[in-house]
């Protein structure tokens, strides 16, 4: 029993009986919101709506013994979806053999790359994209997904990926209208906004507390999908969902060939990425909830194994969803038997319900959609971008035009892209401040922002960055422009407190800085060194040319120039 004990993930071998009650409302709560997601997101995803269900099942159950947030919902997203799509419609049709292929080696390719992240401790690889970069991701994407989402709507074809493709395929398109389709999906859509506006506050008022209105507010996409089902007439001939095979999911490994898989890495990698993002942003959001910590490289391999286990069932590419594990929680989630029971309602709906999900109304889906995408248009990122700082204001500017204009695969490159060019271009650019000393004390400080003293032919710099490739012609440049600008300069001394490191581009900087300043007859110091900056200046020689010009600190240094005991080093 000890040893069986041991194979248990935690959460079972600690369980709970308190926890029961809200393990079994979350899981069917959950249930009753995935259902038209996952249908919605694999026509999104251009797949048949059952690997939309079979997406569903599958991650449920391996997240449950791997992953360590209980309330993260894992299965199918709007944006995963559209990223499958953008990437698959570049090599077969939408319905064709070839497609499906291609999308369950998406997921094994994605989720064999988190699983080897995980594994080798690369969680910190969520940095490849900034915050603001991010957001202007997740925006313009959403923006696309709503605008795809309008034929269907309206019972047209989808005409692209990208806006430029959107707005010349709508250009060419037969008008063609739908008033039925039109009709029911706006009425669905109608219905949706108006309960997450009001709803929560009307059931408030009939004596519901906060917390079991805003459940059922979540559940107001299966009151629309039964409505659509159950009451809209034949007659009007309204495209619907067609034949959903029932059973549960059989084990798939379709053959590819090499070239084809070799298509498929650079974009798999790109989808990895994007889903660890938003199910670690998640795991986050949900652990600090209840003052818990996330294993990123934990959530990299359970995400990973999620991944294979969608594409051996005939799923796509899934991740944690932000409104499900929301929802998850709020019903009453407290271990991943929540998510257990979820994935067993949808068994049952597999095997049971799939006669009734035939008829449901494509508009339906179409409008639960969009309406769970509107909250993703978070437009106020950009104003809190430029409000602290530009530089991420343009990035975000640049990144969402990109996605609009080049469609999410190329999109999310150009996301990476942007965020590391703005990292460059700020640390090439950095912040170089004279300082001078606070009166009566041994603090130093900014001149422009302090009322200091300072010391006749000394001229005191401080650089609030590392020094490497990147910047190190900068700070030269602008560290000889300083002395020449300021009159009657004799000493020079460079403050490093806040340099962490440097590298041999920098090391050349500071040696051909330091000749071409005794040229103009100025003598360079350097204050403040860190320990691994000293040792690479030691191993490098450069500690033997500047011995008796390195200063324990600033103070030093000031007492040193000013006549003082000598304080060198």
């Amino acid at each position: 029993m000890p040893a069986l004990s041991r194979l248990l993930p935690d959460w079972l071998r600690g369980y709970r009986r308190g926890w029961l009650t809200g393990d079994i409302t979350a899981g069917v709560v959950v249930t009753l919101l995935l259902v038209p997601q996952s249908l919605a997101y694999a026509l999104l995803a251009g797949l048949p709506v059952e690997a939309g269900l079979y997406a569903s099942v599958a991650p449920l159950l391996v997240y449950a013994f791997i992953g360590r947030s209980p309330a993260q919902s894992v299965g199918p997203m709007a944006l995963t979806s559209l990223l499958t799509a953008a990437t698959l419609s570049r090599f077969a049709d939408a319905g064709a053999t070839d497609y499906l292929v291609l999308a369950v080696w998406l997921a094994l390719l994605s989720g064999l790359m988190l699983l080897a992240m995980g594994l080798a401790r690369l969680g910190f690889i969520a940095d490849l994209l900034s915050e603001p970069v991010l957001a202007a991701f997740t925006t313009a994407s959403a923006l696309l997904i709503i605008l795809s989402q309008l034929a269907p709507l309206s019972g047209l074809h989808n005409p692209g990926n990208s806006l430029p493709q959107w707005l010349v395929g709508m250009w060419h398109q037969p008008v063609s209208w739908q008033p039925a389709a039109l009709l029911v999906g706006l009425l669905a859509l109608a219905w949706l906004l108006l309960v997450r506006r009001w709803g929560s506050s009307l059931l408030q008022r009939l004596g519901l507390s906060a917390d079991t209105a805003g459940i059922l507010v979540r559940t107001a996409p299966v009151l629309a999908m039964l409505a659509g089902i159950l009451l809209l007439p034949t007659s009007l001939q309204v495209p619907v969902v067609g034949p959903v095979p029932a059973g549960l999911p059989r084990l798939v490994l379709p053959a590819i060939g090499l070239e084809q898989l070799a298509d498929l890495a650079l974009p798999a990698f790109f989808i990895a990425l994007i889903n660890y993002l938003q199910s670690l942003s998640v795991a986050q959001l949900l652990a600090a909830r209840t003052q818990d910590s996330v294993d990123p490289d934990r959530e990299l391999v359970a995400l990973g194994l999620c991944n294979i286990a969608s594409g051996l069932v005939g799923g796509f590419p899934v991740t944690g969803g932000l409104s499900r594990s929301v929802v998850n929680a709020e019903a009453g989630a407290r271990s991943q038997l929540a998510s257990l029971l979820t994935a067993a309602g949808m068994l049952l709906v597999m095997c049971l319900a799939t006669s009734a999900l035939e008829h449901l109304p494509l508009p339906v889906l179409a409008a639960t959609i969009i309406a769970a995408l509107l909250a993703m248009l978070d437009i106020g990122s950009l104003r809190r971008a430029w409000l602290t700082e530009r530089a991420d204001a343009v990035a975000w500017l640049l990144t969402f035009a990109l996605v609009l204009l080049l469609g999410v695969d190329s999109g999310i490159m150009a996301g990476v892209l942007v965020s590391l060019a703005t990292l460059l271009w700020r640390s090439s650019r950095p912040h170089i401040a004279e300082l001078g000393r606070l009166p009566g004390t041994h603090h130093f400080r900014n001149c422009q922002r302090h009322a200091v003293e300072t010391l006749p032919g000394v001229l005191l710099l401080r650089v609030d960055e590392s020094l490497y490739f990147g910047n190190a012609r900068q700070v030269g440049t602008i560290l000889l422009q300083r002395a020449g600008q300021t009159p009657h300069v004799r000493q020079l001394v460079l403050v490093m407190s806040a340099v962490n490191r440097v590298d041999t581009t920098a090391l050349s900087m500071l040696e051909r800085l330091d000749q071409r300043l005794q040229q103009a007859g100025v003598r360079l110091h350097l204050s403040e060194i860190k320990g691994p900056v000293a040792d690479i200046l030691q191993r490098s020689g450069l500690g033997q040319r500047f011995a008796g010009r390195v200063h324990l600190s600033t103070q030093a240094a000031w007492q040193s120039l000013a006549g003082l005991p000598d304080y060198h080093i």
